[in-house]
């Protein structure tokens, strides 16, 4: 469900492309919607059954140091929430029954689930 768009935006920006066409579904919106709030996807422009993204690059670098799919439909990983808290300077994206989050908003609610992404730097 999402590792397939997760490697189309790794390879993107690996290289250096700044937009990216893709097919969407709709729980994969949740994912980019959590991309944009961490900088990662500067804009989302959604046609009939198409998706164009605008990947965020700075000074001409990208921005995406560290990524990796933790999303495999044979061998998912869970994180409870105990674990989440003892992340620093890393970026987790989770599915959880409250939706897609990110590590900082799984502590506010208080909640673990099944990692998506891992991004460090």
């Amino acid at each position: 469900m999402f590792y397939e768009l997760i490697n189309k935006i790794k390879m993107s920006s690996l290289a250096k492309k700044k937009y990216l066409i893709t097919n969407f579904k709709k729980n994969e919106l949740k994912l980019l919607k959590q991309l944009m709030k961490l900088n990662i996807i500067k804009f989302i422009f959604k046609n009939k059954n198409k998706l164009i993204l605008m990947l965020n690059f700075f000074k001409k670098n990208k921005l995406i140091f560290k990524l990796k799919n933790m999303y495999k439909l044979s061998n998912y990983k869970t994180v409870k929430l105990k674990n989440i808290i003892k992340i620093n300077n890393k970026l987790l994206i989770i599915t959880s029954n409250k939706g897609v989050l990110n590590n900082y908003e799984a502590i506010l609610k208080k909640t673990g689930g099944t990692v998506i992404l891992y991004i460090w730097n």
